[in-house]
């Protein structure tokens, strides 16, 4: 989820640069939530101590793997990016389908979530509807900066 809004964030703050094509904008998307993954994973290492360098190896695999979707959550919309840049719909386009579809993955995480911690049907939508409104907030930004 955390990767969703970073990379929305990213979308809308970079979106106003005239410099930045679609492409351009999803390269920085993926590059900074990638950034955050590493500074997760390091947050990780640290919180466990450096005293047993090799027990840090393992806090670090362990933590590559546990924050790997917010990486995965940046994919999504960075992949809606490219549409822009392979001109199959135009950059503003490209822009809003992929803050959407950054909403649909804020949507679906927090049905995912739901059901991991076995909660009703009901509730699990209830949950991805929280979440989707955290990127509504994005998108009402962009609307309202813009």
């Amino acid at each position: 989820m955390y990767g969703a809004i970073v990379a929305m964030s990213v979308i809308v703050t970079t979106s106003y640069d005239t410099n930045l094509d679609s492409g351009r904008i999803a390269f920085w998307t993926v590059l900074t939530t990638s950034v955050f993954w590493l500074a997760h994973v390091y947050m990780r290492v640290v919180a466990a101590g450096f005293a047993r360098p090799r027990k840090s190896f393992g806090v670090a695999r362990r933590a590559m793997k546990f924050e790997w979707p917010m990486v995965q959550a940046a994919l999504i919309p960075a992949a809606v990016l490219m549409l822009g840049s392979l001109n199959v719909v135009s950059y503003d386009n490209s822009i809003d389908l992929a803050l959407w579809a950054g909403v649909a993955v804020l949507f679906g995480s927090g049905i995912l979530v739901g059901k991991r911690d076995g909660l009703e049907t009901r509730n699990c939508i209830i949950v991805g509807l929280i979440n989707a409104m955290i990127g509504l907030l994005i998108v009402a930004m962009k609307i309202f900066i813009h």
